[in-house]
């Protein structure tokens, strides 16, 4: 009897301690997963103030380098002029101001021009930046980006998605060209290599002049023997009635048909429909 009572007295004493422990533990443990649950929610929240450009993606503002062209002409553009407008980021609309249709000079953008900007939130905070559209397209009611008032009229009653004007030379011989081209595209889906992980993230639509003479290889060749009456000027309507062609398409059909295809977004290709 004595020894029963003994042991069940130790007993006792034992499990007491004991199970204030494991109740601080638990109480513990409860705290911490509650810590790391907060952590993980906020973790899986991104809110951020991200920008769109367009700028030069390169053969704008430092031209096309003879070496680069299959038949050594060298290219300068003096002007790459775009109207550009309907702006989404993350298939929501941006401010007013990327809503409007905006001539914009990629020769003078520099390191890019500002379209518009947007307040965005992610579950995911280190996805890309996607849902990205644009469209070029000729638009009445266009106003100047970083041109002068003069361009926007050019634009509005040539109705132009694109103007380009430059010059191009091989040796002693010159070709000068200013165009003024219709054809345009909306361009959807698109994806950023920008993250909501960037503390200011900046999406960057991406302009190459060069794709206007050629795909995998640039040639010039054709454009200056169409300069009909040799007064060193390429012009629109030697172009429609040149016999020489482009990857099996009349000169001037050619520039209209990839004037809407000079873009991306940071080089990743997007989905597009005509405008």
């Amino acid at each position: 009897m004595g020894s029963n009572a003994g042991n069940k007295a130790a007993t006792a004493m034992v499990a007491g301690p004991m199970s204030g422990s494991w109740d601080r533990f638990m109480l513990r443990l409860h705290v911490s997963l509650l810590l790391l649950s907060a952590c993980a929610a906020s973790e899986g929240t991104a809110e951020r103030d991200i920008s769109v450009l367009l700028a030069d993606a390169s053969f704008v503002e430092d031209g096309i380098h003879p070496s680069t062209i299959k038949d050594g002409w060298a290219v300068t553009f003096s002007q790459l002029q775009v109207s550009i407008g309907d702006v989404v980021l993350e298939d929501l609309s941006l401010d007013d101001t990327a809503q409007q249709y905006q001539i914009v000079d990629v020769v003078r953008a520099g390191e890019g021009l500002i379209l518009g900007s947007a307040h965005r939130t992610s579950e995911h905070p280190h996805s890309l930046i996607g849902g990205i559209g644009f469209t070029i397209a000729s638009a009445a009611g266009s106003v100047a980006g970083n041109v002068d008032e003069s361009d926007v009229e050019r634009m509005r009653t040539g109705l132009y998605s694109i103007y380009v004007e430059g010059t191009a030379q091989r040796g002693e011989e010159t070709k000068s060209f200013s165009w003024g081209l219709t054809a345009g595209n909306a361009y959807m889906d698109c994806i950023s290599q920008a993250s909501f992980a960037d503390e200011e993230p900046q999406v960057t639509i991406s302009v190459r002049g060069d794709r206007l003479f050629g795909d995998e290889e640039l040639v010039f060749d054709p454009f200056a023997a169409s300069d009909a009456n040799a007064d060193g000027e390429i012009e629109e309507a030697e172009l429609r009635n040149s016999e020489l062609t482009l990857e099996g398409k009349n000169l001037w059909t050619w520039l209209e048909v990839h004037a809407g295809t000079l873009f991306s977004v940071e080089g990743s290709p997007c989905t597009l429909k005509p405008s």
